[in-house]
């Protein structure tokens, strides 16, 4: 399917979402502007991709901003998971959230609530962190290739956590 919207206005539509996806997945505001750049990229060769195949790229299967949720979250697993291998997490990791949230939204709470989210599993945090986004059970069955019960499970699972730790 070829899109007719150019990649900058998509890229700039939903930088506030990659910004979100990246604070929630990595605490350390230089490797968050790192992992930012890793999604735009992606974004950017997956709507470029769609462009020349009818294989890989946007199929219109999905809204693009589900279709650009998931590829920012994909990518966010992946460098947890490398960020994991690289290096041992450390308590004291100085931990900056206040560029992903808009300057009204940039509460105490809000802050416990995304250290909250950074302690969760990936599984449990890319689950709470679509709903947060507004997506719905289905779009982030869609957004994680699960089953709507498997995330229905998985957020019930992370609230309770959630209130554990911001308890």
């Amino acid at each position: 399917m070829k899109l007719h919207v150019p990649i900058h206005t998509i890229l700039t539509e939903h930088a506030p979402l990659l910004a979100r996806v990246a604070a929630t997945f990595e605490a350390n505001l230089a490797l968050q502007d790192e992992l930012i750049q890793e999604m735009s990229l992606a974004v950017w060769r997956a709507f470029d991709a769609g462009s020349f195949s009818h294989d890989e790229g946007f199929r219109g299967e999905a809204s693009i901003k589900t279709y650009v949720a998931r590829i920012a979250h994909n990518k966010a697993v992946d460098h947890v998971i490398k960020e994991q291998k690289r290096v041992e997490v450390s308590g004291a990791e100085n931990v900056q959230y206040e560029n992903a949230v808009s300057e009204g939204d940039c509460t105490e709470q809000t802050l416990d609530l995304m250290s909250a989210l950074h302690k969760l599993e990936v599984k449990y945090r890319q689950v709470m962190a679509l709903q947060l986004e507004g997506f719905n059970q289905s779009e982030i069955a869609q957004t994680l290739g699960l089953t709507e019960s498997a995330v229905a499970k998985r957020a019930s699972r992370a609230r309770q956590q959630l209130t554990s730790l911001m308890g």
